[in-house]
């Protein structure tokens, strides 16, 4: 009697055991089968709701300068680049040589500085290019804000591919009183627009609000003789739209047009 006993508590024991386990098995059932219904009604309403996000890829134009260029990448489209420091025009000059074979290019030039000469001999189409010559006529405006109206209305326009605004001869102290909120705007339009805006300046002045910043500096000239044949530049990255380690320096140089 009592091994009769003991066998239907040991039975009773492995049946609430089962029970447990098999509501614990549904339990889990429900909440995947809850799970699935869920998922299929967000995607017949969302259909990318659970897709993977690829990052759009990050448009460029190169400079034409291989050292620039494989360092930074090129200066973005929908974005808003700094280049500055000794060897800024070498630069631009050849940024418009490059990009004027594909794009439409605007230069907004604040103190009409431009050597055409240079220019053309870097190969720049100027059948593609937009000259805005600013501070040599009589403007209410002064050439820094005749330079930020135009390059406004140039991107507003959506109609260039690059559009580039040299600063580089004005007085530091004017670009310095540019409020924050200036440059902020411009990043802020141009991150819609197909376009790559590029200002060229003495120093870094939007910062924060700039994808790309490239500092220039020189390095000592090549002579032959006592003829100048090459400018020698290092240059370096020391702000880019993406999270790369940081670049070392890249010396570069450029054939005097004269030599």
């Amino acid at each position: 009697m009592r091994s009769s006993d003991a066998l239907l508590t040991t039975l009773s024991a492995w049946s609430r055991i089962i029970n447990r386990q098999r509501i614990k098995s549904e339990s889990r059932s429900s909440a995947l089968m809850s799970s699935c219904s869920l998922r299929t009604l967000i995607e017949t309403r969302i259909p990318s709701a659970f897709a993977t996000y690829i990052p759009p890829k990050l448009r460029t134009i190169l400079t034409g300068i291989s050292e620039i260029d494989s360092m930074s990448g090129g200066v973005p489209v929908s974005g808003l680049t700094e280049i500055c420091g000794m060897g800024k025009t070498s630069v631009l000059v050849s940024l418009l040589a490059h990009a004027s074979h594909e794009h439409y290019c605007a230069l907004v030039d604040a103190t009409d500085t431009l050597d055409t000469v240079a220019a053309e001999a870097a190969g720049t189409d100027f059948s593609r290019l937009l000259w805005v010559r600013c501070g040599k006529t009589k403007q209410k405006l002064r050439p820094l804000e005749q330079a930020f109206k135009v390059a406004d209305m140039l991107l507003q326009s959506s109609g260039f591919g690059l559009i580039a605004v040299d600063l580089g001869g004005l007085a530091e102290k004017l670009i310095r009183n540019v409020p924050i909120s200036t440059w902020f705007r411009f990043s802020r339009v141009v991150e819609n627009q197909p376009t790559a805006l590029v200002f060229v300046e003495q120093h870094p002045y939007a910062t924060s609000c700039a994808d790309l910043v490239l500092r220039l500096t020189s390095a000592p000239a090549v002579f032959s003789g006592q003829i100048l044949t090459n400018f020698n530049f290092k240059a370096e990255t020391i702000r880019t739209r993406e999270k790369k380690t940081v670049q070392p320096v890249r010396d570069f140089s450029i054939k005097a047009q004269w030599a």
